[in-house]
């Protein structure tokens, strides 16, 4: 009896011990066990005792475990971001994880404080990266992460691909080998390319494409290209066809021809002939070319310079629509009544073509607003050309105006550069006559393509737009009713923005009308977060954001595959051949190639704006701007005068941040009860700091 009481004696100071000394399982243990006829104890290692190998399992499986998000500072230490709850990551079980890391971890509590140990890896945060070679005292090879809240150096070694001779501070390619939760070991990566040296001007450029995998080069091409069109092709070259484009562009593929449609001497319409360049004519379908534009899906478009879907002797030379060369074409006849509504079905031809002008948008719109000294048309037959187009165009705004929905008038923001790729200028360019010119007949011939598509072959790719997120929409319903109803007019309105209304094309088009005359650009940004997003479909669906039935690009084959498939399925129905419909999988491709299309020049944009503003801020320049988003972290804006998106830290706002709440609703920041901001809000703000390392920009609002 006094073995086991002393037994128990001992076991209850081993489990004080485990509890509050935090006994280290890994070392080798003693622990005495007493024999019933009390000989001396027998000494053994605790891992061969079975009873106490199920004591510290049981311990082990008590501890409270928990999934989340590693979250790291600028200090040594880091946080565990679970669901609905932040841990305390001390610093040395942070060596143990990276930023972004998804783990497991116990929780150890000591009173009442509780903290993250990391248990086990879930998914790492580093797989492929982008970093810049650093080397330590030692000459050892490390590479930095490019990511504004990773900043431990890690140890690198260097592949045998790269044969290039690494210095500090060039970028590369890396990937993680080994992480302490998964290997057992520490940190190490293996850099697998090299992208481009410390001092390269054009770092901005290649390391964006590196980050997102896209090629720097034009799809490779061939020594030669034949006709792969066997069809006869209707000679249009006596057609007084025009390109208007921007003074540099090269590929060309839009030409624009019009005429008055008259009865018995009166002007009763128009007929609008659109011609697209034909690349198809040249590429076979299961060509390495072919398959290069299907991966690539888009010309990509980038400050400076353009990275073509297709080989440039394509498409800026032998499919491009120059003037006065003879170019295979697809053709769309269009006809409108004065009231700019279509009259009568479409038709598609193939053709020859030939450009008599290449004009540009700057010198078309001096032209047509009669600004002294400005450019003049070559030709009677030219400027008649302008005028019936300027015509025309006025006629559909109309119409769009009316039965559809019209884009926002917002400028678009270009880089002016010098050779070595250092940003003189920021421009901002608003959408003059002669870009709604082209912008008005690439919609409706668009619109065009999506009716014979359907009608013809009910399948196409179709760019849509559903409207509002049905997980949204009875929030929008509310929002609308918040911000617009009052005494007066809520019944009525309670109908209109009824849930099943706003779901429809007519429903959202009216609610788009009824918010267009309100000043400033709350309701757009508030309502913008309730829609879905765009989609590629196989089918014919409406395109609420154009207020359309349907909508099919087949305007711009060189720099869209999109395009190319559509040009396909007309060519194969005007020919009487088979055709297959579009595939799922090259759907999805349309749509990842074009978030990462614009996350590549947003990066690049970024990158740039921190290089133009950086020696700007000695000069605390103050600018117009307006809020684009509001978080508890503070406010983030766009430069009016640039489009630079500009931070404004909370703490530069108010300097309780106790009595901060931010308003999720509105998407506002109050103080107490008083909103001082909320999204749309113009501002004034002023330029405090520019951080290249991480791309930010950062500002204070001028009081």
């Amino acid at each position: 009896m006094k073995n086991n009481f002393f037994f128990l004696y001992l076991l209850a100071g081993f489990l004080t011990c485990l509890f509050f000394c935090k006994v280290d399982f890994s070392l080798p243990l003693l622990f005495f066990t007493l024999s019933a006829d009390e000989n001396p104890p027998n000494v053994i290692m605790f891992q061969d005792n079975p009873l106490l190998a199920q004591l510290k399992q049981q311990i082990h499986d008590s501890k409270e475990r928990v999934e989340g998000t590693v979250k790291g500072s600028d200090k040594a230490y880091g946080f565990l971001e679970c669901d609905k709850k932040s841990y305390f990551i001390a610093p040395p079980a942070m060596k143990k994880v990276m930023h972004g890391d998804k783990i497991s971890a116990t929780i150890e509590k000591q009173g009442d404080k509780e903290q993250a140990e990391p248990e086990a890896l879930i998914e790492p945060m580093l797989t492929r990266f982008i970093a810049k070679v650093r080397f330590n005292k030692d000459k050892k090879l490390q590479v930095l992460v490019d990511h504004p809240n990773i900043n431990q150096p890690i140890g690198a070694a260097q592949s045998k691909a790269v044969k290039e001779e690494l210095q500090e501070g060039d970028w590369v390619v890396a990937t993680l080998k080994t992480h302490p939760l998964r290997d057992d070991r520490f940190f190490y990566a293996q850099i697998t390319q090299f992208i481009c040296h410390a001092n390269d001007e054009l770092a901005p450029w290649w390391v964006t494409l590196a980050r997102h995998e896209q090629p720097r080069e034009p799809v490779q091409g061939q020594d030669h290209y034949e006709m792969q069109d066997q069809e006869t092709r209707e000679n249009l070259t006596a057609l007084h066809f025009v390109t208007i484009d921007a003074e540099t562009t090269q590929d060309m593929d839009d030409a624009l021809y019009i005429e008055p449609i008259t009865s018995n001497g009166e002007q009763t319409g128009w007929q609008l002939v659109v011609a697209i360049a034909d690349p198809t004519a040249y590429i076979a379908p299961h060509s390495q070319i072919e398959k290069d534009a299907k991966q690539r899906c888009f010309t990509n478009y980038l400050p400076g310079f353009n990275i073509p879907m297709l080989p440039r002797e394509l498409s800026d030379e032998l499919c491009s629509l120059k003037p006065n060369e003879i170019r295979p074409a697809l053709v769309c006849y269009i006809q409108t009544d004065l009231a700019g509504n279509i009259t009568a079905p479409s038709r598609f031809v193939l053709a020859e073509v030939q450009s008599k002008a290449k004009l540009a948008y700057n010198n078309v719109s001096d032209y047509l607003e009669g600004k002294d000294n400005a450019w003049q048309p070559e030709n009677l037959e030219t400027a008649q050309q302008i005028h019936w187009l300027h015509q025309f165009t006025l006629t559909r705004t109309q119409w769009r105006k009316t039965h559809a929905l019209l884009f926002k008038e917002k400028p678009d923001y270009s880089f002016v550069l010098a050779e070595n790729g250092k940003v003189q200028e920021i421009k901002a360019e608003y959408r003059r006559i002669a870009n709604q010119i082209v912008e008005e007949a690439m919609i409706i011939a668009n619109i065009c393509a999506a009716q014979f598509l359907h009608e013809n072959l009910q399948c196409g790719i179709f760019n849509t737009h559903s409207g509002f997120d049905k997980k949204f929409l009875e929030n929008a319903h509310h929002f609308l009713l918040a911000n617009l109803a009052n005494e007066e007019n809520k019944a009525e309105l309670q109908s209109r923005y009824a849930l099943e209304n706003l779901a429809t094309l007519n429903g959202y088009c009216q609610m788009r009308h009824d918010i267009e005359p309100i000043e400033g650009d709350y309701l757009e940004f508030r309502l913008r977060r309730f829609l879905t997003f765009a989609e590629f479909k196989a089918e014919l669906a409406p395109h609420f954001g154009l207020g359309l039935n349907g909508y099919a690009t087949w305007t711009s084959p060189i720099r869209k595959y999109s395009d190319m498939v559509n040009h396909r399925l007309i060519k194969a129905h005007l020919a009487g051949r088979d055709f297959a419909k579009p595939e799922e999988s090259v759907l999805a491709r349309l749509q990842e190639a074009r978030r990462q299309n614009r996350l590549v020049e947003r990066d690049i944009a970024d990158w740039l704006y921190c290089r133009y503003l950086a020696d700007k801020v000695a000069e605390k320049p103050e600018f117009d701007a307006e809020v684009q988003d509001v978080t508890r972290g503070g406010l983030r804006v766009m430069l009016l005068e640039n489009g630079a998106s500009m931070f404004i830290p909370a703490s530069t706002l108010h300097d309780n941040k106790e009595e901060v709440v931010i308003n999720p609703d509105e998407i506002a920041f109050y103080v107490k009860d008083q909103r001082l901001y909320k999204i749309g809000d113009p501002i004034r703000v002023q330029l405090t700091e520019v951080r290249e390392t991480t791309r930010s920009i950062v500002g204070t609002v001028v009081k």
